[in-house]
């Protein structure tokens, strides 16, 4: 199989499809923070959704780029993690598969930080931000 061919087939391959390649991560990297519904994001108070989203997405960073949670640093941008192109797009899938919403590629890409990241999905799920004056 060439590379083309390969990553066309990884195109067509629907996220559920490409859930088994979690089976190939190393034992001692476990991943248990489910994705917050939108019920629990609206019961939580802005700082409290804010948190639940960074946790679930430095969990899904981590997770595409192989490594625990806690070792995503909340303060470098996407690319200074080693998040590029292929693993921006499954951090992009994962993302919608989970929460039905997703940022395009390039503001994954882009992002300053995870903490610019997790308020940007919480634009895109219509909740308030930490901080934000009410309406």
């Amino acid at each position: 199989m060439t590379v083309d061919q390969a990553l066309l087939d990884w195109f067509r391959t629907g996220p559920d499809a490409r859930a088994a390649v979690d089976d190939d991560l190393p034992a001692d990297l476990s991943f248990d923070i489910a994705p917050p519904s939108r019920a629990a994001l609206a019961a939580a108070d802005p700082g409290e959704r804010e948190r639940l989203l960074g946790d679930y997405l430095c969990q899904e960073v981590g997770r595409v780029l192989r490594c625990p949670a806690d070792a995503v640093d909340r303060d470098q941008t996407m690319t200074d993690l080693g998040v590029g192109s292929m693993t921006g797009l499954e951090l992009h899938r994962r993302i919608r598969a989970a929460l039905g919403v997703a940022p395009e590629l390039t503001t994954i890409l882009r992002a300053e930080n995870t903490q610019v990241l997790t308020r940007h999905l919480m634009g895109l799920l219509g909740t308030p931000e930490a901080g934000a004056d009410p309406a």
